[in-house]
């Protein structure tokens, strides 16, 4: 990994951790080894990709003695592909995103530094994505597709069944999402003025709260909330009336959504931030003021609530680290005999 923020948890981060936590329970060795430490709440760091080519950091990599490389993002793809080759290992780039074509989090530096990254994946054993959003980019851009597979983003499913709900002022709208992130902060500050004409609109009668789940949020005031930095999300998604995920930018498959959906509480988000995730049932909505008709609205109905509960059943299917899991090991078994080239 270029980067990690254990035992803080959130993001890629989670991606990974969940991963790795499937794999040992399997029994199978693996480790997560990265270049960089820092907490939730910072900043990236600048030239942190430099710091990839350290003989300290390949010799770290070689002296596991791996049988696979996984390169999460490909910001590490460099370290991956020349462990790589000293150790005899495969590589595989897991791509959570096409970073390249974002407009969000980059400089055109960085962006033409990580699209070289991307080119290079060309030298992988496989490449995983998220859907098929970036399957077929990645197809168009000339990629073999037999190396390009869609490997699922996961979250804790188990967390679902075994955290308890927050205790929210009801009715609770609940945004969760890393803050310091321009797209969730840009999310966030929409929140406010959505919390603004919710309330105006219902004139005084039954004020509906507003929770901002995550590190780095916005200066706030009731009836909307932040909590700063969370072990986990999932009690306050739990204890939601109504998830939403204002998001208008960014790429990959968005995480915050899936949750939502494994809480089976009703979901409004933007078309952006349901990209890539098959059959989701959730209402839609782009603006401010549709975001207030449509919390109002399922408010208003509770009949409106049932249906959002078939997420769960999708989730649990499609985004257990289990699944992932199950792929991962097949692909891998795939590689060793020869079965992918």
């Amino acid at each position: 990994m270029m980067d990690s923020i254990y035992p803080q948890r959130g993001g890629i981060h989670e991606q990974v951790y969940l991963n790795l936590r499937e794999l040992q329970r399997r029994n199978i060795d693996a480790k997560i080894i990265s270049y960089s430490e820092r907490r939730a709440e910072e900043p990236g760091k600048k030239l942190l990709w430099l710091r990839q080519l350290s003989p300290f950091f390949l010799k770290k990599i070689i002296k596991e003695d791996p049988n696979i490389i996984i390169s999460e993002t490909a910001w590490p793809i460099l370290p991956s592909l020349i462990s790589s080759k000293l150790s005899g290992a495969k590589c595989i780039l897991h791509l959570h995103s096409l970073e390249s074509i974002q407009d969000v989090g980059l400089t055109k530096i960085g962006k033409r530094i990580i699209r070289i990254f991307e080119g290079l994946s060309k030298k992988c054993d496989a490449i995983l994505v998220p859907s098929k959003v970036e399957l077929n980019l990645l197809r168009g851009q000339g990629i073999d597709k037999e190396k390009i597979f869609v490997y699922p983003n996961v979250i804790d499913v188990e967390a679902f069944n075994s955290y308890k709900p927050a205790q929210l002022n009801h009715p609770a709208v609940v945004f969760v999402g890393g803050m310091g992130y321009p797209p969730n902060r840009e999310a966030a500050q929409m929140i406010t003025k959505i919390a603004e004409i919710v309330n105006r609109k219902l004139n005084g009668k039954n004020k509906v709260n507003f929770y901002l789940v995550g590190p780095s949020p916005p200066p706030v005031s009731p009836p909307v909330y932040a909590t700063g930095y969370v072990e986990s999300t999932v009690p306050y998604i739990l204890g939601a009336d109504i998830c939403v995920a204002p998001i208008k930018r960014g790429g990959g498959v968005k995480l915050k959504v899936l949750e939502y959906m494994a809480s089976g509480k009703p979901i409004i988000a933007t078309k952006k931030a349901i990209e890539g995730i098959d059959d989701i049932c959730y209402v839609n909505a782009e603006t401010e003021e549709e975001f207030a008709e449509k919390i109002i609205s399922i408010i208003n109905d509770d009949n409106e609530i049932e249906r959002f509960k078939a997420n769960k059943e999708i989730v649990a299917k499609n985004h257990s680290p289990k699944t992932a899991i199950d792929l991962l090991l097949k692909i891998i078994d795939d590689l060793n005999r020869g079965k992918l080239r």
